[in-house]
């Protein structure tokens, strides 16, 4: 029986070409094989003043603070709602407690940044704070 999966896979590695092999193939230009690299272009890349990276960073924890507060109702609302929506409260509120966590962390990476890399953790603070404000609105947690 063990036979038979191993030709079975020999023969879909056979039949998908280049599947495997991990060298670049030798009729596109080495230019085309390289991965597309994403973010901003140096010339476009904004340096910030410290004042206005502790603005930032000064807003970003008070937004947090206010959706640890909102995560905190929604449990409160777990526990006296209808039973029918106990765990759908519960799951929707670990979730949003999980990824402020995460957004916590990012926050706390972007405060010890150095200046050089400080645009680079606020894009990827920026990504983890909509991603959570996206799960509020899908929780029902109303931000403002």
């Amino acid at each position: 029986m063990k036979w038979l999966g191993i030709m079975f896979m020999a023969a879909l590695l056979a039949i998908a070409p280049g599947y495997g092999n991990a060298q670049q193939q030798k009729d596109t230009p080495p230019a085309a094989q390289t991965p597309e690299v994403k973010g901003e272009p140096a010339a476009t890349a904004k340096s910030f003043t410290p004042a206005e990276r502790k603005a930032y960073e000064k807003k970003t924890a008070e937004e947090l603070a206010a959706i640890q507060e909102k995560i905190a109702e929604l449990r409160v609302n777990a526990t006296s709602g209808p039973p029918q929506q106990k765990r759908t409260l519960i799951l929707a509120a670990n979730n949003l407690q999980f990824q402020k966590i995460a957004a916590g962390n990012r926050l706390t990476a972007l405060e010890k940044a150095p200046e050089t890399a400080w645009g680079q953790q606020k894009a990827e603070l920026d990504k983890a704070m909509e991603q959570l404000r996206k799960s509020c609105e899908r929780a029902g947690v109303q931000l403002k």
